[in-house]
C-alpha cells in the first residue's frame, strides 16, 4: 500500500511538472482605448488594439518572470495644437513595439496581478500634417490582471503607458508624451 501511494504521488507530480512547464507561453489580444495626454497637442481618444507574446524564463509558486514582445496600434485621433488661436485639425494612428520583461504575481491563482516594463519603437503615420510619418524612442511601464476562466483561458484587463518621443504632428513642438491605453481581451497560455 505505501509503495502505491509513494508511486501515486510521484505521479501527480510529474503530471503536474508537465502542465506547467507547457503552460510556460502567453498569447493575448485586447483592445480598447487610446488616451494620449500632451501639454501642447490636445488629441483626442481612439480606438487601440495591442497583442503580446510572452515566455516564462522564472518562475516560482508566487511569481515569474516572463520575457515579452507587446505590439499594440491606435487608430485615427485627431490633434489640435493648442497654442493656435486657429486651430488645425492633424489625423494620426500610431503603432509601439516595445519589448520587455512582465513580473506576474500568483500565476496560478485565479486572479494574478502584473506588472510590465519595455522600451522600444514608435511610429506614427499622419494625414493632414505639414510633416511625414515618423519614428521615436518610447518606453511601456503598465499593469494589469489576468482572471482565469479555463485552465488554459484567461481574461485580461490592463493599462499601459507609453512614454513615447515626439511624433512630430506639428512643426515646432518637440516634447515627449504619455500614450495610454486602457485595453481587456482574452489569453492562451501554452
Amino acid at each position: 500500500m505505501t509503495r502505491s501511494l509513494v508511486a501515486l504521488l510521484v505521479l501527480l507530480l510529474a503530471l503536474f511538472t508537465i502542465s506547467a512547464t507547457a503552460q510556460s507561453n502567453e498569447l493575448a489580444v485586447t483592445a480598447g482605448g487610446y488616451f494620449p495626454i500632451n501639454n501642447t497637442i490636445n488629441a483626442d481618444t481612439a480606438f487601440a488594439v495591442g497583442g503580446s507574446f510572452a515566455h516564462r524564463i522564472f518562475g516560482v509558486p508566487l511569481a515569474s518572470i516572463y520575457v515579452e514582445l507587446p505590439v499594440y496600434a491606435s487608430f485615427n485621433s485627431t490633434a489640435t495644437l493648442k497654442t493656435v488661436t486657429s486651430p488645425s485639425n492633424a489625423k494620426y494612428s500610431a503603432l509601439f513595439v516595445t519589448p520587455g520583461v512582465k513580473l506576474k504575481l500568483a500565476p496560478e491563482f485565479p486572479i494574478s496581478p502584473y506588472a510590465v516594463f519595455g522600451g522600444g519603437l514608435a511610429r506614427y503615420s499622419k494625414t493632414n500634417t505639414g510633416t511625414g510619418d515618423t519614428n521615436a524612442s518610447t518606453f511601456d511601464i503598465g499593469g494589469g490582471l489576468d482572471f482565469k476562466i479555463a485552465p488554459f483561458l484567461s481574461a485580461r484587463a490592463e493599462v499601459r503607458d507609453f512614454y513615447s518621443g515626439n511624433a512630430h504632428i506639428f512643426t515646432n513642438v518637440d516634447e515627449r508624451q504619455h500614450q495610454v491605453m486602457a485595453t481587456a481581451g482574452l489569453v492562451v497560455r501554452f
